[in-house]
């Protein structure tokens, strides 16, 4: 099979990749490419570049703090809870300025014996290994370099896939993830997702949903054939084009955001936005103090609408100065 070596790490990648599969450097694509595997990425300034500056000249800007709640629940037609979380939140303060980051994941598993909470749960204690050993020492120390923060955590989730991929292999299991990752330092945020799991923008303005579903009912919303409505109850809701942990390697979609204070970041698995509509989830958030309250109502509302699957949500409330 024919090869292109990353320009950055010199690794081996498969023909007409994106990124690459080590360092997550983007490489030549060439234009012949469908659109299903071209991940999603905002014009304008290098990703991540407003967050890395963010952390870099902390002491420089305005103290920016947050609040997190998170929660998982089975739901209640389900036997086991196939999600998996992740919830790293790092807050340094010196000299009165305050200097906040975080990773937090969200993973939707999926695959027969028990593969789904294998899938999930490796994903995120891998992301969490190599957030610990890559990202977070630069976070506390000022005099260490910090890894490109887009790059960084399309490849964090491409070696996840890798490690997932090469151990259901040997094990003859068929099993994947979806993925929604927030990488949140200051007032930025870099939003990574693979699959139908969920990233919200949420405040008095309204709710923005921030990621676009890897799923069939997605694609027929976007062609204008069913109604969004009409996608949460479709019979093929559950059919997803796009996983983490079922091919060699898999293409991520980044994007970034600056919020304003009062605004909270959502992240959740299907389970909820299957559940509730996004008036419905924005109310429930609008309605609780706290990021835990909120959390555990919209676990409430989704069990109370049927509780059709596992539902886990981690909601981030950044506080401005």
């Amino acid at each position: 099979m024919n090869e292109i070596a990353c320009p950055r790490c010199r690794r081996p990648n498969r023909q007409g990749a994106r990124y690459c599969a080590s360092c997550g450097y983007e490489l030549a694509v060439s234009p012949e490419r469908g659109n299903d595997e071209q991940p999603t990425r905002p014009a304008g300034a290098p990703i991540g570049e407003d967050l890395a500056q963010a952390l870099s000249d902390a002491p420089a800007r305005p103290s920016y703090s947050f609040h997190v709640g998170s929660m998982s629940d089975i739901g209640r037609e389900r036997e086991t809870n196939e999600d998996s979380m992740l919830v790293l939140d790092l807050h340094c303060a010196n000299k009165s300025v305050s200097r906040a980051a975080g990773l937090f994941v969200v993973a939707d598993g999926m695959g027969g014996q028990e593969g789904g909470e294998i899938a999930s749960g490796m994903l995120v204690r891998s992301l969490a290994r190599l957030a610990a050993a890559e990202w977070l020492p630069g976070v506390v120390d000022d005099t260490r370099k910090l890894p490109d923060p887009g790059a960084w955590l399309i490849s964090a989730i491409q070696r996840a896939n890798a490690e997932i991929y090469g151990w259901a292999y040997e094990a003859g299991y068929e099993m994947g993830t979806t993925v929604v990752a927030a990488l949140v330092a200051g007032n930025h945020a870099l939003v990574a997702h693979v699959g139908d799991s969920r990233a919200y923008r949420v405040g008095a303005g309204g709710i923005e949903q921030l990621t676009v579903d890897h799923s069939l009912v997605e694609s027929l919303v976007m062609a204008h054939q069913i109604s969004r409505e009409e996608a949460r109850t479709h019979p093929q809701a559950n059919v997803i084009y796009r996983t983490v942990g079922d091919q060699p390697q898999v293409v991520v979609d980044l994007t970034e955001i600056e919020a304003v204070g009062g605004e909270r970041l959502l992240l959740c698995s299907d389970g909820l936005s299957g559940m509730l509509a996004d008036g419905e989830i924005r109310r429930v958030v609008m309605d609780e103090a706290s990021p835990q309250a909120a959390c555990e109502a919209l676990i409430a509302a989704a069990n109370e609408a049927g509780g059709g699957d596992n539902c886990s949500v981690i909601l981030i409330d950044l506080k401005s100065p």
